[in-house]
């Protein structure tokens, strides 16, 4: 669990870490093009590995794949360590994406086998949540003074040697769990291909829009994302074992929680990468003032989960911790809109203290 726990923490701290370096590896590297594919191409590498290596380990037991994981993702940090130009690092990220995928997929996935007693399992999450908690607060703040002090490139190092620790626990106390299963393995490998082109065409669509117009070419790339968008529902309607369940989607309640969920990742996702561009590029703060700014955003996640447990059981209709929440991540997207660089630091920290809070409150209870 303690191996279990520092890989959750990688993934925590490289988030958090990276997006307060952001602004400093855009003004070495150049390409601002670029910036926002540092964070997707992360995130959609881990969106389709997630699920396939989810059922790889259901078949083939998770410790290789958890081994896996790690090294990949700490090999990946070194090459964006190493990048000398915002493409190479875009690729890079890309295979750390590929990594924090696998470990979401398989390292999360052995604490149900180590622990089938769901009372057992309870008492042990604490170990996760208190290295995410500790990954996301230390995050902002340490991304922030690596880069001002060591350069943004130690912001990448720095998971050598939590990777290197959890690597050591896993290998050496990880059991071997292999659940018997009938039949050939089937993952819905054109499915997984599919969700990867059609959004990450969407992105470069997203992307070329603003910068270029309307062109021939980004039209183009519009008809091949519905077309792909298309292929990939007829190909999930006719695979046995698809990659998006198409039934998920005939249940209402489902599609609000999936919607609730887009909404506040979108939220998340901009204030966590923009923020600190925001701060450092407009502001002209340091990276350091930066990091430390955007700290209650992570930390307050962890305030608001805990203050989420105390009031939800007590509130007659639970469902309004959600409306709370919502509303503290609207009070604080209009609160740092309005913000300039005049603005005292104290009216900086309370709306990205009021994202934190609201998050916590949101992402438990979705």
């Amino acid at each position: 669990m303690l191996g279990i726990g520092l890989v959750n923490m990688l993934v925590a701290l490289d988030q958090t870490v990276v997006s307060t370096a952001l602004p400093s590896i855009v003004a070495e590297l150049h390409g601002f093009e670029y910036y926002a594919w540092i964070a997707s191409a992360y995130l959609l590498a881990s969106v389709v590995t997630v699920p396939v290596f989810g059922r790889l380990g259901d078949y083939f037991g998770r410790k290789r794949f958890v081994i896996a994981a790690v090294i990949t993702f700490t090999v990946a940090s070194v090459l964006c360590g190493v990048a000398n130009d915002m493409l190479f690092l875009v690729i890079a990220r890309g295979l750390q994406g590929v990594g924090g995928g696998m470990m979401v997929g398989t390292a999360f996935a052995s604490i149900p086998d180590l622990f089938p007693d769901p009372r057992a399992r309870v008492r042990w999450q604490v170990v996760m949540a208190a290295a995410y908690g500790i990954g996301t607060a230390a995050g902002p703040s340490l991304g922030g003074w690596m880069s001002e002090h060591l350069g943004w490139r130690s912001t990448f190092l720095i998971n050598l040697p939590v990777g290197a620790a959890a690597l050591y626990f896993i290998w050496a106390h990880l059991p071997s769990f292999q659940r018997p299963h009938e039949g050939e393995v089937k993952i819905d490998w054109l499915g997984a291909g599919l969700v990867a082109a059609v959004l990450g065409g969407l992105q470069a669509f997203i992307e070329a829009v603003p910068k270029d117009g309307l062109t021939a070419g980004n039209v183009t790339l519009a008809v091949c994302v519905v077309v792909g968008a298309i292929a990939l529902f007829v190909c999930e309607k006719r695979a046995t074992h698809p990659i998006i369940p198409l039934d998920l989607f005939k249940d209402s309640q489902l599609v609000t929680l999936f919607t609730l969920g887009m909404l506040s990742g979108f939220v998340m996702f901009s204030l966590i990468f923009f923020a600190p561009l925001l701060l450092q590029g407009g502001f002209g703060l340091s990276p350091q003032q930066a990091g430390l700014l955007a700290t209650p955003i992570a930390a307050c996640i962890a305030l608001g989960s805990v203050l989420n447990t105390r009031i939800v059981i007590h509130m007659k209709k639970p469902t309004r911790i959600l409306s709370i929440g919502f509303g503290l991540l609207l009070f604080a997207s209009i609160g740092i809109a309005f913000a300039n660089a005049d603005t005292p630091h104290l009216w900086l920290e309370l709306p990205m203290a009021a994202v934190g809070v609201g998050l916590g409150f949101i992402l438990n209870n979705l």
